[in-house]
């Protein structure tokens, strides 16, 4: 419970991280990155509205209209011809993206004969009014001069289309400049140009209305769209969460400004939801169609001649006429594959209303709870489980988080993907990172306690396989030493309990160093006596000889400790030492829940008597043959002859292995 309460505060720590970063600018460019990629993964072309068509001002109508009316712009009387063509559809709106904000004062020779500006603009505008279904742009882009900063705005002129009734929220602008009042007036509605480009640059959102002065003014797609649905102005309203356009909702979210009038202010602001790129596998979003075509199908309907184009197919069309050429620089950077001509932007406005195609952006605490959940369950998971465990784990909750979130974004929900991503990274990091300390603390912890029952070796083996301390046994060469105090029951009932634990303590303490020092592991203790391995669990091919040091070793550490007693007053020991080699077999032998590492078998039992014969001999270690014939070292070994122990029929050779007599002074002796 502990370490799920620790990872719990591990994820949520790192989740609150993560949400604090969220709000720096480089985390929120990532994040508009990922709403690209959803924005493409979930952008279905099928899905355009088939009613929209796109007139392009493109290459082609530049070059074949240079020769009649010279380079652009065009005299206006050149688009009174394709308005007089699309209203013998007639069509249902067109969104007519090219400014007329100054009256036209060139001469051009049109059919032959001179054509003043002010005619060629009498020209549009008289079209205009014949379609009665022309909604043209207002410019709404120009920012006031430096000089210009907190004094009034040039609030536009009364403009047909309206009057809207909306709030202060709208976003103010200090310039907006419509057409020419001839071109305006003649309008069915007028559409403000206003978009805003996120700091890295793509088109993501629009402003559906803006405010110049007292009036309201939409932007062209969303003109367009309500003129299309014949929605009026007083079905237009505003609430706490949007834009309701009679019965149709738009989620607007809010940016926060700088106002011309020197205050930040917010401003409400609609999300795009792009079908797709300009062309998808070759194929346009929009049916397009060059404006040259349509204007050379109206000259050949005056002609009385057979049109390139028949108007009648257009019929009950929603047209948006723009500058495609790239000369004419009317591209955008969309989250969608490529650029996008300002027109098809407009376009895709009206495709969102019509298709209430819509996307609303989450709240901060609904990105929060997403964050929160991934951070703690990940937090749990780095905590709890191994590392490659929880590493794959964190893949597989980010790969799950960002299908969730990919999923809601085509449902219309743009639900923060970065921060949650994060929350997944500084968690499981955290989560492994305090397992490996914190574990690491706890092992060296387990390793220091589990060293004082069995040996280094035993331990370390343990540590890193674990599953070597299932139960069962096996067969293995090796050596055993047994090693007793001589005459320690007298001794204990001459002296002071406390005295003889802490004298037997020290015995102890001073002799298992000196059997690891030479590879050995104390199988246990039992009463004065020791009991050594050699040769397991660790396989050592020198394992009789390892044991003959060993006992060589105990003998002259006995002989200090001996010195160091007496010159305390403390009474001296003995002991006597038997070592047998041979096959034995070692393992864990006891319970599940209670276990211990030991050796059994005859040989072992043969150690144990060996080590009892040296009363019988007075020496102090004895070594059988089969240990005699494993030495390569030197030693000063002296034979005893055979000898039949209990438990065998047949005698055994046995060897005293002898160690110098302790200098003069010490004390100590059989």
């Amino acid at each position: 419970m502990r370490k799920v309460l620790i990872g719990l505060a591990i994820g949520l720590a790192s989740a609150a991280l993560a949400l604090a970063l969220g709000q720096s600018p480089f985390v929120g460019t990532v994040e508009m990155k990922t709403y690209d990629w959803r924005m493409r993964a979930v952008a279905d072309p099928s899905a355009a509205h088939d009613d929209i068509v796109l007139v392009n001002i493109d290459e082609k109508s530049l070059r074949s209209l240079e020769p009649l009316v010279g380079r652009w712009p065009w005299p206006r009387v050149i688009h009174s011809y394709l308005l007089d063509f699309l209203a013998r559809a007639p069509v249902k709106v067109v969104a007519y993206d090219v400014l007329f904000t100054e009256a036209d004062r060139r001469h051009f020779q049109v059919g032959g004969e001179d054509t003043s500006g002010e005619q060629s603009d009498q020209a549009l505008a008289e079209s205009t009014r014949q379609a009665g279904t022309i909604v043209h742009i207002a410019d709404a882009v120009a920012e006031p001069l430096e000089s210009d900063r907190g004094k009034p705005g040039t609030p536009a002129p009364p403009l047909p289309g309206g009057p809207f009734h909306l709030d202060a929220s709208v976003e103010d602008r200090p310039i907006v400049t419509p057409p020419i009042p001839s071109i305006a007036n003649a309008s069915r509605a007028i559409g403000h140009n206003f978009v805003v480009l996120d700091s890295d640059g793509p088109l993501r959102r629009y402003v559906p209305f803006i405010r110049s002065g007292q009036q309201w003014v939409p932007a062209l797609g969303m003109a367009a769209a309500l003129i299309a649905l014949d929605i009026r102005p007083d079905d237009v309203r505003l609430d706490r969460d949007g834009l309701w356009l009679r019965d149709r909702f738009l989620p607007l979210q809010e940016a926060e400004i700088p106002s011309y009038y020197g205050e930040h202010r917010t401003s409400r602001r609609a999300l795009l939801r792009y079908a797709g790129s300009i062309m998808n596998d070759g194929h346009p979003l929009y049916k397009r169609l060059s404006f040259y075509d349509l204007f050379y199908s109206e000259q050949q309907i005056l002609a009385g001649e057979k049109p390139l184009v028949d108007p009648a197919t257009l019929k009950g069309k929603i047209i948006v006429v723009g500058a495609t050429a790239p000369a004419l620089s009317d591209l955008f950077t969309v989250p969608v594959s490529g650029k996008m001509p300002g027109a098809a932007v407009h376009a895709t406005m009206i495709d969102d209303v019509l298709s209430r195609r819509t996307l609303r952006k989450a709240s901060w605490g609904e990105s929060a709870v997403a964050s929160l959940v991934a951070g703690a369950a990940l937090g749990v998971a780095g905590t709890m489980l191994g590392p490659w465990i929880a590493m794959v784990l964190a893949l597989l909750s980010a790969a799950g988080v960002t299908a969730t979130h990919t999923a809601l974004f085509g449902h219309g929900v743009w639900l923060a993907l970065a921060e949650p991503l994060m929350a997944i990274a500084l968690a499981t990091f955290a989560g492994v990172t305090y397992q490996w300390v914190a574990e690491g603390r706890e092992k060296q912890r387990v390793k220091k306690i589990f060293q004082r029952y069995v040996s280094r070796d035993v331990c370390d083996q343990l540590m890193d396989n674990p599953a070597l301390a299932s139960l069962g046994g096996q067969r293995r060469d090796m050596s055993v030493l047994f090693s007793d105090i001589r005459g320690f029951t007298s001794v204990s009932e001459r002296g002071e309990p406390e005295d003889i634990v802490a004298q037997l303590n020290e015995y102890f303490s001073r002799m298992v160093p000196v059997v690891f020092a030479h590879r050995g592991t104390v199988d246990k203790f039992v009463g004065d006596m020791i009991m050594a391995l050699f040769g397991a669990p660790l396989t050592d091919p020198q394992h009789a000889e390892h044991a003959v040091e060993t006992a060589v070793a105990m003998v002259e550490e006995l002989h200090r400790m001996n010195a160091e007693w007496a010159a305390a007053g403390r009474p001296t020991l003995d002991i006597g030492i038997g070592i047998n080699s041979g096959d034995m077999v070692a393992g864990n032998i006891g319970s599940e829940t209670i276990m211990s590492y030991t050796v059994i078998g005859d040989n072992v039992n043969l150690g144990s008597r060996l080590e009892s014969l040296n009363k019988q001999f007075g020496s102090r270690i004895i070594i059988s043959a089969a240990t005699r014939q494993r030495l390569q070292g030197q030693y000063d070994i002296r034979p005893l002859g055979g000898v039949t122990v209990k438990g065998k029929t047949q005698s055994v050779d046995i060897f005293e292995v002898a160690v110098p007599a302790p200098v003069a002074g010490e004390a100590g002796g059989v």
